[in-house]
């Protein structure tokens, strides 16, 4: 079934009481507070999607998924890196994917920023090392963790950055011109988006976030995704993106400020496609750290850890054997 029949299809039995909007499970997949099958830990009082792959005592792959809002489904083939040795370890951040919602004001930076440490802590052996592999807005959660804890005591041996937006306010502000410079205003996707408006109410969480799919599923045209292969998701965190969005827009930020202390090297993976993250905009990026290495994979765009895995894994495996982060390593 095509995408847009689908949808107008759930919507159509909505409309029609065939099926209950408010009943968990039926607009969107159900997060971990109401199916209790789902696998989840519990940080400050929350709980998360997360799954880990790999024996817990190898050296860990923390893994952080784009948006902000979005999950960890279309990063799932990383998981092969447990093959090589390594512990590698997927959430969905607060709010977000199969994780448990929270009203817009229990969401603030400094929060969002703890979950991550608190997620190493809990997920992270003490005396084991951990690297970080971040897509776009993880990428930038990945730099903002390094810029406030350095390598962590020595435990964070280094990062692969896969085309972040930025790294400050002003470079986000330049770069989402780029990227919504893409969107057409008058296009089937955005109608879409609007004409679900009409009928359904973003009054809670399950309806906000199934109309924010609609703009998940398209992407935007300048990332150049495959539409033939789109990457999976399971669900977007509309209030939890929404609230991030307005909160660096209000607040501001600057996650450069000691990265010069982090002299670890850094790999950053860009897709030579996307016309929002160019090669200048992520060597921009990359200078704000000292040790920073960039590759461009040819002939994909933003999604190329799903489109292209076997490419993005052997560079990855390239760069862990570079920094030395090997199974048996401390």
């Amino acid at each position: 079934m095509k995408r847009h029949s689908l949808h107008y299809l759930l919507a159509g039995l909505a409309l029609a009481g065939c099926l209950d909007p408010d009943e968990p499970g039926n607009l969107v997949p159900a997060t971990v507070d109401e199916d209790p099958s789902l696998p989840r830990i519990e940080v400050a009082g929350a709980l998360f999607h997360c799954q880990s792959f790999g024996a817990p005592e190898a050296p860990t792959v923390m893994v952080l998924h784009g948006g902000p809002g979005a999950d960890y489904r279309g990063l799932l083939p990383l998981k092969a890196l447990a093959d090589d040795g390594y512990r590698v370890v997927f959430w969905d951040q607060r709010g977000t994917g199969l994780s448990q919602r929270f009203d817009s004001a229990e969401y603030t930076l400094p929060g969002y920023l703890e979950d991550l440490r608190l997620v190493i802590e809990q997920t992270v052996p003490p005396a084991q090392p951990f690297v970080i592999i971040g897509h776009s807005w993880g990428a930038m959660y990945a730099t903002w963790f390094i810029n406030e804890h350095g390598d962590y005591g020595g435990r964070l041996r280094g990062a692969i950055l896969s085309e972040p937006g930025a790294f400050t306010k002003a470079q986000l502000d330049d770069y989402l011109d780029r990227l919504m410079g893409s969107v057409d205003l008058t296009g089937e996707d955005f109608n879409d988006a609007l004409w679900a408006d009409q009928f359904m109410s973003a009054g809670d969480h399950a309806r906000a976030d199934y109309m924010s799919a609609f703009f998940a599923l398209p992407a935007t045209p300048s990332d150049h995704i495959d539409r033939a292969n789109p990457a999976p998701f399971w669900r977007v965190g509309a209030v939890v993106k929404s609230k991030l969005l307005n909160l660096a827009d209000e607040q501001g930020f600057d996650w450069t400020t000691n990265l010069a202390t982090f002299t670890h090297k850094v790999l950053f993976l860009r897709g030579d496609l996307n016309e929002a993250a160019t090669l200048e905009h992520q060597q921009m990026l990359a200078a704000s750290y000292p040790n920073a290495e960039m590759v461009t994979l040819a002939n994909v765009g933003h999604e190329m850890i799903w489109e292209r895995p076997d490419e993005y894994l052997a560079h990855t495996r390239a760069y862990f054997q570079s920094i030395g982060f090997v199974e048996g390593v401390q």
